[in-house]
């Protein structure tokens, strides 16, 4: 038991390390209230983005693959994307403030393009 608080805490940390090296603390949000195209800049400390890190993994398990931090509803939330051992990525909303998971979402990445591509059909039905 100790050995796995052990590991999670060496796996947020260099999780933590690595996003710092990539410059990874500061990323970029849209606000409801602003219009759009326009973008706040949002910057997260080193503790706040391990703790939101390593609260992702806690709800899925898995390698992660990205992190964002954005506003919604007035709310900072890290966005961590993750690659679990399924092979299917899953994206774990977690706010930042409290530290808890309001969110966890199977990333369809591959859904919204083939949405996208079906939208870009130059607007025929094909009923």
């Amino acid at each position: 038991m100790q050995s796995k608080k052990k590991a999670m805490a060496l796996l947020a940390g260099g999780v933590a390390a690595l996003t710092i090296a990539g410059g990874g603390l500061k990323a970029w949000a849209e606000q409801n209230e602003k219009p759009e195209g326009k973008e706040e800049k949002i910057t997260l400390t080193a503790a706040q983005l391990k703790a939101a890190t390593a609260t992702a993994l806690k709800a899925r398990p898995g390698k992660v693959v990205e992190t964002e931090a954005e506003v919604e509803g007035g709310k900072t939330m890290c966005d961590v994307k993750i690659l679990a051992a399924d092979g299917k990525t899953y994206e774990v909303g977690v706010d930042v403030a409290t530290n808890k998971v309001v969110s966890v979402e199977e990333d369809n990445d591959k859904e919204d393009e083939d949405a996208e591509t079906d939208d870009d059909a130059g607007g025929v039905d094909k009923d």
